[in-house]
């Protein structure tokens, strides 16, 4: 499918194919929000699978975008803002979906085509099969592991999981809440309204600015174009009933904010804010518990901290999974080097013996010229 019209047969089967693995990545809504805000340019490559009486089996939701000198690339929408990708199909399906897809896609795309698959669950075999499958030689370029922590509710209430937890978790959890209480008037207030929503996202930017303007970096959320794309996603995600955006409120005004999405039986925190001047309450730390103590009422079995191994996110995460990005490129290909070379110096290129460093040396002086 290569057109925005041609996807409305197939978006109730996908919203229900995406419910039974919970991420929200791989949903049409963050599809066509991206398509909208973040890939102008981009066209509809969707390859679905179908059984022989016309029912959806699986499908890979990539874009088309023009490359440079007359290449293509594919890939999923927004790779580098979502945090892990995979095929639309349930997970014993997913090999077998990639080898299926892949023909009809590479001759749609051509013998020039890089895929840019994002991150994918470190120990997946799809891509793999994608590659094989495709029918111009591909090469895989793996890049280094990355933590994606989580906590399983399954079977679990409020106190269960606060015993999962050290005992120091625990007495500050309580202690800093009581102080908090103590002190103020506290609220937790979860938005309701598509009014609140908009509302609600526009504090949650600018307690995330707050919060960052002391840290070295950039926000995976700074930018008009992201943020756009954001009030896009919130808006559809609030229609399906996945949003979920939490302010906690002191005396009556906005101290921390959380946004992430339900889907299936999964909730997943994607950002949050806090003001610095509320520091010392631990606000953002309370919030994120709240956050927990909300989706075990409301009967996830799964609380998602997604990308990253911040100290913070640990202290909760009764697990955690890997994801690894992954480009599929010719072999004689310029973001096949950059690729290779960027995976070579993120491994502890400066730790290599001598050959390895010229390697990287060779490498970059390849993609430069």
């Amino acid at each position: 499918m290569d057109s925005e019209d041609a996807l409305a047969p197939v978006l109730d089967a996908w919203r229900r194919l995406v419910a039974a693995r919970g991420n929200a990545f791989v949903t049409p809504e963050w599809y066509l929000a991206a398509l909208k805000e973040l890939h102008s340019e981009a066209t509809p490559a969707v390859a679905v699978v179908r059984e022989s009486d016309g029912r959806v089996r699986g499908l890979l939701p990539l874009l088309d975008s023009p490359s440079t000198r007359g290449s293509r690339l594919a890939s999923f929408p927004g790779t580098r803002f979502g945090d892990i990708f995979h095929p639309v199909a349930e997970p014993v399906d997913d090999e077998e979906i990639a080898a299926t897809v892949a023909p009809a896609l590479g001759r749609h795309l051509g013998a020039r085509c890089e895929l840019d698959l994002g991150r994918v669950d470190a120990g997946a075999h799809w891509w793999r099969q994608l590659a094989r499958a495709w029918p111009h030689r591909m090469t895989a370029v793996p890049q280094p592991k990355q933590p994606l922590p989580y906590v399983s509710l399954e079977e679990l209430d409020w106190d269960g999981y606060l015993a999962t937890r050290s005992g120091q978790f625990r007495n500050q959890v309580r202690r800093k809440m009581r102080r908090l209480e103590r002190d103020h008037e506290v609220s937790l207030r979860r938005s309701v309204t598509a009014e609140e929503v908009s509302s609600d996202l526009g504090t949650l930017f600018h307690l995330h600015d707050a919060r960052w303007a002391a840290r070295e970096g950039i926000s995976s959320i700074a930018g008009p174009a992201i943020r756009n794309f954001h009030r896009e996603f919130a808006a559809a995600a609030h229609e399906r009933g996945w949003l979920r955006l939490y302010l906690l409120e002191v005396d009556g005004a906005a101290v921390a904010a959380w946004y992430g999405w339900r889907v299936g039986n999964r909730i997943s925190y994607y950002q949050a804010g806090f003001h610095p001047a509320w520091s010392r309450y631990s606000v953002g730390f309370l919030l994120l518990a709240e956050t927990v103590r909300e989706a075990i009422a409301e009967g996830a079995t799964e609380y998602d901290l997604l990308l990253g191994g911040e100290a913070f996110k640990l202290r909760f995460a009764t697990g955690k999974r890997l994801g690894r990005s992954v480009l599929l490129a010719p072999p004689i290909s310029r973001k096949r080097l950059a690729a290779t070379a960027k995976g070579l110096a993120g491994s502890g290129a400066r730790a290599m013996p001598a050959p390895a460093r010229e390697r990287i040396r060779v490498l970059r002086n390849k993609i430069r010229h």
